[in-house]
């Protein structure tokens, strides 16, 4: 604590007292005495606001953690398919993302602050109350079942496996909460724990039968969709789509401005259009895609600043783009990819450290690219495909564990030493030497699996000690 404003208050005091020194102490002490009161009493009224001050200062910068916290989360929700067993996971998870984040923010309202922002501290304060050991002054923040998903959502971004683990505890402490159930089935899902997922998103359509959440249970049937579309159970997967569609479209005739259920209906066009791609149905896929399509303009135009629906809209162009040009219609998927890169620049440049979108803007450039070379525009397809190498290049650079990044950058690399072979053959072998050299790292890294698994059980073994 600094002392010099309170030693100079003291002088000033003493010289104003002077004159009274030569009376008795009955008169003047009590004056001192008050003097002296209200110099403490300034001196614990700046403390306070100085601790205010720190306080304030130290919560708004576990909130930033926090924001932090969400926006890797919201990556670690969308990374490719390639991460996942089958494929499963690729697709929007209808409600989850958001439930993720609100159990992180309930975090960075109670026990981030607690433990000043480290994530691994308090996780750790987590365990001891999920333990039943409770807060310092014996009071606790919320239910066990808010401290289980809290917990779970932290681990989400470290462990899939705990995070897993965290959520099923929670819900099976709350087996009539619809939201629970669904969390823990997405998890499951994309860990490829399919007849779990399958269990919990069936729980899940009940309780909203029982409950009367309805929104709850067209998200289930979603999501029971994209368990049978990921074990290759075409028919069942579009019933369930259909049955999922239905329903969303019964809630909008009772709520016609609700956008959360427009952009449900929109992903139930998507789904049900990829389930006919899966049958080689390309224009009832085109119909369906279109349909998706007009939504997500209608909603991009009623809120322009709303990322999420901007890039709904970027990848219904997207969508779009690929069925033109599998039926053959270059043009039209060029200029439906040309589309969707405007819209992937635009968010690009509002957000520059979002990854999610720069990985947008990279596989653009490269669906351009394979395009032009469709056309025989070989030095236009090489400077799309240039583009998009340099983003893969910083991604691959930024994280490189990313298996998708990783794998997305070999494939550039692959794409430009090919058209490079003939009359630039030195960088040729380069950038194939080096997109040979991340696959093979690749292919290491699964025949290893085995491995990783048991060097992953020895970490577990002493982790499982610290939770005693």
């Amino acid at each position: 604590m600094e002392f010099g404003w309170l030693q100079l208050g003291s002088v000033k005091l003493i010289a104003a007292m002077s004159p009274w020194l030569g009376m008795p102490r009955a008169a003047w002490l009590p004056a001192l005495a008050g003097a002296g009161a209200v110099l403490l009493a300034i001196a614990l009224t700046v403390v306070a606001r100085r601790r205010r001050r720190a306080a304030a200062a130290r919560s708004q910068r576990v909130r930033g953690e926090a924001e932090v916290l969400k926006e890797e989360l919201r990556l670690r929700l969308s990374e490719p398919a390639i991460l996942f067993a089958n494929g499963a996971g690729a697709a929007p998870t209808m409600g989850a993302s958001e439930a993720f984040e609100g159990d992180i923010e309930a975090a960075a309202r109670t026990v981030l602050q607690e433990a000043g922002g480290r994530r691994a501290r308090a996780k750790e304060l987590l365990r001891r109350r999920t333990n039943g050991n409770g807060a310092a002054n014996g009071k606790l923040n919320g239910s066990e079942v808010g401290y289980w998903r809290q917990l779970g959502a932290l681990s989400l971004l470290d462990n899939t496996q705990d995070a897993l683990a965290a959520y099923g505890r929670a819900a099976d402490l709350a087996p009539g909460d619809a939201e629970a159930q669904m969390l823990v089935g997405v998890l499951h899902l994309r860990a490829g724990n399919l007849a779990a997922a399958e269990s919990a998103f069936r729980r899940q359509i009940e309780l909203g039968n029982a409950n009367g959440a309805s929104f709850l249970r067209h998200r289930g049937h979603t999501m029971l969709g994209d368990v049978h579309a990921t074990r290759e159970e075409h028919d069942a997967a579009m019933a369930a789509y259909a049955q999922a569609q239905r329903e969303v479209k019964s809630l909008l005739e009772r709520e016609p401005g609700n956008a959360g259920f427009k952009r449900d209906l929109s992903v139930t066009c998507d789904r049900i259009g990829d389930m006919h791609v899966a049958n080689g149905r390309l224009d009832a896929a085109l119909e369906s895609y279109r349909q998706s399509l007009e939504i997500a303009e209608a909603l991009a135009k009623l809120d322009p600043q709303n990322p999420i629906w901007q890039h709904d809209l970027s990848v219904s162009h997207d969508r779009i783009g690929e069925i033109l040009d599998q039926k053959g219609d270059r043009e039209g998927a060029l200029e439906s990819f040309r589309k969707g890169l405007a819209i992937a620049e635009a968010l690009t440049s509002r957000d520059g450290d979002n990854v999610q979108w720069q990985w947008d803007l990279s596989v653009s450039h490269d669906r351009i690219g394979d395009i032009l070379i469709a056309q025989g525009k070989l030095e236009e397809a090489l400077q799309s495909y240039r583009r998009g190498m340099a983003i893969a290049e910083a991604l691959a650079k930024r994280d490189p564990a990313h298996a998708g990044w990783q794998r997305d950058l070999a494939v550039s690399y692959h794409k430009i030493g090919s058209l490079e072979a003939i009359g630039n053959p030195g960088e040729a072998r380069e950038l194939l030497e080096k997109g040979r050299a991340i696959i093979a790292r690749l292919a290491g890294i699964a025949a290893r699996q085995a491995q990783w698994h048991s060097d992953l059980g020895k970490f577990d073994e002493v982790l499982r000690t610290l939770e005693h």
